[in-house]
C-alpha cells in the first residue's frame, strides 16, 4: 500500500492514538502511521465480542464446577490455549488437565505461581479464581 493510500478513518478502537505500519513510497518500504480504518475496527470489535462471550461462558463453567478458575482466567486475560502454553511453558495437554477442578485442587504452589505471574495476579487470587 502506498503511504498516500493509508486509511485515516479515526477509529474509535485506537482511542486517539496512531498505529505504525509499513507502506511504500517511491517503490521503497517505510514506516507510516494510521489512526485506523473501518475494516480493522470491525474485525477488532468482532474479536473482542468473541473473547467476551468466551469469558462469560468460562465463568459460568467455573461456577458450575465444570472447570477450574484457570479456564476463566485464561479468557479474562485474553489468552487462548496455545498462547497460554507459550507464556507459561506448560504443554497444552497439561493446561487442559489443569482446567479440571480435581486436578487444579492438587496443583502445587510452584505451578500456580507460574500462572499467577503470567496473569499478573497473586497466588491467593489464582486459588480463589479472581
Amino acid at each position: 500500500m502506498d503511504v498516500n493510500d493509508i486509511p485515516q478513518d479515526d477509529s474509535k478502537i485506537f482511542k486517539g492514538q496512531r498505529k505504525v505500519i509499513y507502506a511504500t513510497q517511491n517503490g521503497n518500504y517505510q514506516t507510516a502511521t494510521t489512526n485506523g480504518w473501518e475494516m480493522e475496527e470491525f474485525a477488532t470489535e468482532q474479536a473482542v465480542e468473541e473473547l467476551n462471550r468466551l469469558t462469560t461462558e468460562a465463568l459460568t463453567a467455573v461456577k458450575l464446577g465444570e472447570k477450574s478458575p484457570l479456564f476463566y482466567l485464561m479468557y479474562r486475560n485474553r489468552f487462548d490455549l496455545p498462547s497460554l502454553a507459550q507464556a507459561t511453558g506448560f504443554w497444552q495437554w497439561q493446561i487442559k488437565r489443569h482446567f479440571k477442578p480435581s486436578v487444579f485442587a492438587k496443583l502445587s504452589d510452584k505451578v500456580l505461581e507460574r500462572y499467577a505471574e503470567v496473569f499478573g495476579i497473586s497466588l491467593e487470587k489464582i486459588k480463589n479464581g479472581r
